[in-house]
């Protein structure tokens, strides 16, 4: 298999040699020929790098030539990371207290050795790139432009929308047998098992999804989980998995006893459903291990199993699975013709009609490779284009996993140049990683992978395109996760066979070491983690590793100096759970530029980290126990991301972060007390916000300590990219004072941007809110926010005129003690809460109603699309109002009605109502309906 070029690190050099720095740096170590030499041979063999990676597909000795080449890029782009990082060292240390020292150091041995080991370095890379074009010049390579590999195909560059999909096409007949399969019961099975087997790409995972989702299928289970478990079939792991998907919590800790215990809690006296997705294990040891651990449940609980394999299927006890054949001709035509053509397109292009016919025979019916081949015609119009792949006899398909391989190595060789490193990064993940966007577009860019067109352009912006194209090629596949508050958050995995596409495109250059990859390839650049210890290899220690990416830590003491030292090419560095103290020897790693240390349980981080002056991402998120940032903070001028959510223990923020100018996300900003000199001079305020051109979500705690002043000087209105901000008046666990004039003149000065998201108030000691939450216009000031929850707010009477607001679809209101309502605004004849999904309301006793808009109620319609309603200890009027009013709930949760003896009649009568939970209430005086049977219904009486 081919070897993947580093275009973008090529375009990186070039870029850099041909910069006034590189002059400079060249004049003042006296290496400004050998630069040069070096960028003239290296613009040379980009010119026939286009034509090497399609020549490679047929030549051993050519890919053997760009491993090569890929080597030497790599210490290329070390060396000019260490002559950055030198010169920055100089001009910061000039500029600092050393600077009596500094001129000893350059006019000293110091400076001489470092200008002859660099002058060696560039010669030897030079020698080996000479080496490398000579050779090159044996192959009689065509030379081609990459930026027009790049754009060719720039006119068609937007993804078609699809009027059909393979998710609902032709699958109609399949789903109902199946749900016929689930809703059988026996009076001598309590728990059964039906399987979906068929060879990859068929869409068996789709069709459990339309399965798992059926509303019948909802309405006959209790309680229903879905588990991906692919190619190790590890018992404790998949237990864990089942009990996240019933209760939506992590039980990383629990021993098998313990989670048994859980399994039974959760599923005992229910009729469930488990969909296991993509089983492997042929293991009856296991198998019957697993089943020893999973309760039998209520009758007519069913497991739903998708595998590939009848032996699999067998192994699990099922003696006749159901299985899935490809589509007909007809609905595979039907898929293909909407994929790769615009609408109505076709009738223009009848020369390919005819050829995508034949190319549709080729496909065998497997959606997944119709998708595949559609969308890369999607943006080819020349018939010889789609001629090339109906002739291609490597496209035949047999029915088997290594057919469909070169399908797919259709899409990624033709994905433009600088996506084609994008989508092999993502081999780093084990397979069915749940991949979050942000996160990896960080990782792009701490290696250089994303291409700006301008120098104003923004990094993140670039990679959401670049994702964004990936994702418009069915080289990701949308998932939905949820967060700690039952939220749903869009995620990504890659189909299992695009991940072998993924992996046999970087080969032995990313490796995935779990619990059964015992070998360390010779070449290997990034490496991620995924064991049950993870334990790392010491084969790892001296190699130009690029990337240690380590999803759990664990017992950490052999993250010591000497791993830490030994890995001086990094560029990112993922160590999350870390026990101890991190190493001083971290600011040995002068390339970094991402680094994640989230979870761990240090107090401080090491002064040293402020020496990693490429550093553009550091994360910290969910560190409890740090106390303080280092002091230093400033001189990471190239920080762009300071992930430090749910640090709770930080009281302040370092003086000098308003000077990282590139700085864009700052989750949490701690306004400390000005209390002591000591502390005051090595503070910073909120002021500094003011020149950060922040993104994302901001978290502003201790506004209790917060002047009037400075926050306007920290101009949040100008602040367009911000998304979610918090503000809370805590901070750790101080209680706030007392409400004061500077409380209102702070909050006032908090006025958010209109193009804010969700806007969360904590703890808030004012009697009212500010005048632009007030505001009878608030629907023209706030146009986009979908989410608002204020928790603790007790003085504050009344409430904004939140029920104008057209975007809204979450409202929390927590622990308003003293508000009676919301404030009245001018009637327009629209409807209260026009958007509203989820309304929460706990602990308000003294909440009478929404003021004088319920005079219109009967007029206009109120709470359109609320499906989820939950209320807690507030005043039985309203409560019954609220749920009388709601015609389309699906989820509805009462506790703390202490008068409360019955629910509306018409309850009964809601059809979209699935889930119905009521809390502590009078059970003597308490009339309970009749239900319908696919009711979910708890009551818990005190």
């Amino acid at each position: 298999m081919a070897e993947q070029i580093p275009f973008s690190i090529i375009e990186n050099l070039l870029m850099k040699l041909g910069s006034s720095i590189s002059r400079e740096i060249g004049m003042m170590y006296s290496v400004r020929s050998e630069l040069g030499n070096l960028q003239d041979k290296l613009s040379v063999i980009k010119d026939f790098l286009v034509d090497a990676e399609e020549q490679q597909q047929r030549s051993h000795a050519v890919a053997t030539l760009i491993q090569r080449l890929k080597d030497v890029v790599y210490d290329a782009d070390d060396l000019f990371d260490d002559f950055a990082a030198e010169e920055l060292q100089r001009n910061s240390d000039v500029k600092g207290r050393f600077a009596g020292q500094v001129s000893d150091f350059f006019s000293s041995s110091n400076h001489l050795t470092f200008r002859f080991k660099m002058g060696h370095r560039i010669k030897a890379i030079r020698e080996r790139l000479d080496d490398i074009g000579n050779d090159m010049s044996k192959f009689n390579f065509i030379p081609r432009v990459i930026s027009d590999v790049q754009i060719r195909n720039r006119g068609r560059e937007t993804c078609p929308v699809v009027e059909k999909s393979h998710r609902i096409m032709g699958r109609d007949e399949d789903k109902r047998q199946i749900i016929e399969l689930l809703l059988q019961s026996s009076s001598q099975e309590s728990l059964s098992m039906v399987g979906i087997v068929g060879m990859g790409g068929l869409g068996k995972t789709t069709l459990a999804q339309l399965v798992y989702k059926d509303e019948g299928v909802a309405n006959y289970f209790d309680l229903k989980m879905w588990v991906c478990v692919s190619d190790d079939f590890d018992v404790k792991i998949v237990v864990r998995s089942v009990i996240k998907s019933a209760t939506n919590r992590d039980v990383e800790n629990l021993e098998l006893d313990q989670l048994q215990k859980l399994l039974q809690q959760n599923l005992d006296g229910k009729r469930y459903l488990l969909v296991l997705d993509d089983v492997w294990n042929e293991d009856k040891k296991k198998w019957g291990q697993f089943m020893t651990l999973l309760p039998i449940g209520a009758n007519g609980s069913k497991v739903l199993v998708t595998t590939r394999s009848t032996r699999v299927a067998s192994v699990m006890g099922i003696d006749s699975p159901y299985i899935m054949e490809g589509l007909k001709d007809d609905e595979s035509w039907e898929l293909f013709e909407s994929l790769a053509f615009r609408k109505g397109e076709e009738k223009r292009h009848q020369n390919l009609v005819s050829i995508g016919k034949d190319i549709v025979k080729m496909c065998k019916g497997v959606p997944l490779v119709i998708e595949t081949l559609g969308r890369i015609l999607y943006f080819k119009t020349e018939e010889s284009e789609w001629l090339n792949i109906r002739n291609n006899r490597s496209l035949m398909l047999h029915g088997d996993k290594n057919d469909i391989l070169p399908v797919l190595r259709l899409s990624y060789d033709n994905l433009p140049i600088h996506l084609k490193q994008c989508f092999a990064y993502c081999a780093l993940f084990p397979k069915d990683y749940v991949i979050k966007k942000r996160l990896l577009v960080r990782l792009w860019m701490a290696q250089g992978y994303i291409q700006p067109a301008h120098e104003n352009e923004c990094l993140d912006d670039v990679g959401d395109e670049y994702f964004q194209n990936l994702l418009t090629r069915s080289l990701f596949q949308e998932v939905e996760e949820r967060d700690m508050f039952g939220d749903a958050i869009l995620c990504y995995k890659m189909h299992d066979l695009i991940h072998d596409l993924a992996q046999s495109v970087v080969k032995s250059d990313i490796i995935v070491l779990t619990d059964d990859v015992q070998t360390i390839p010779k070449r290997v650049h990034h490496v991620s983690l995924f064991r049950a210890t993870n334990e790392v290899p010491k084969d790892l220690m001296n190699k130009p590793i690029r990337t240690v990416f380590m999803e759990c830590c664990g017992d950490d003491h052999y993250i010591t100096d000497i791993f830490i030292s030994s890995l001086e090419c990094l560029r990112v560095l993922k160590i999350s759970f870390i026990q101890h103290k991190l190493p001083t020897c971290i600011a040995k790693l002068s390339h970094l530029r991402y680094l994640d240390l989230s979870h761990g349980s240090f107090e401080n981080l090491p002064s040293v980290i402020t020496r990693l002056k490429d550093l553009q991402i550091l994360k910290l998120n969910s560190c409890f126990k740090l106390k303080e940032l280092p002091r230093n903070m400033k001189r990471l001028i190239n920080l762009r991301h300071l992930d430090i959510d749910e640090c709770y223990g930080l009281t302040y923020m370092p003086l000098g972060l308003g000077e990282l100018t590139k700085v864009q996300t700052e989750t949490l900003f701690a306004v400390g007390s000005d209390s002591g000199e000591c502390r005051h001079n090595r503070m910073g305020r909120l002021s500094e916000l003011e020149f950060l051109n922040l993104r994302g979500q901001l978290k502003i705690t201790g506004l209790s300590n917060a002047r009037g002043s400075e926050v306007r000087v920290a101009n949040l209105g100008a602040k367009q990219y911000l998304e979610i901000l918090t503000l809370n008046w805590r901070l750790g666990g101080e209680v706030p004072i007392k409400e004061s004039e500077e409380t209102l003149l702070v909050m006032e000065s908090l006025q958010p941007h209109p193009n804010l998201k969700e806007l969360f108030i904590e703890s808030y000691t004012g009697v009212r809110f500010p005048n632009w939450m007030m505001n009878d216009g608030l629907n023209l000031l706030f146009p986009n926010i979908v989410k608002i929850r204020l928790w603790y707010c007790s003085k504050c009477e009344v409430l904004p005129p939140f029920g104008q607001l057209p975007s809204l679809k979450h409202l929390g209101l927590c622990n308003l003690e003293a508000v009676e309502y919301m404030k009245d605004y001018p009637l327009s004849g629209k409807p209260l809460f026009p958007s509203l999904k989820t309304l929460h309301i706990l602990d308000m006793p003294n909440l009478k109603g929404w003021g004088m808009r319920e005079v219109a109620a009967e007029q206009t319609p109120s709470y359109p699309y609320l499906e989820d309603l939950s209320l807690m200890n507030i005043s039985t009027e309203l409560c019954l109002h609220l749920i009388a009013v709601s015609s389309s709930l699906k989820s509805l949760c009462v506790s703390r009605m202490k008068d409360l003896i019955s629910l509306p009649e018409g309850l009964q009568h809601v059809s979209t109502l699935q889930t119905l939970e009521i809390w502590d209430f009078s059970y003597g005086n308490f009339t309970r309906l009749d239900w319908p049977s696919h009711l979910t219904y708890k009551a818990f009486h005190y």
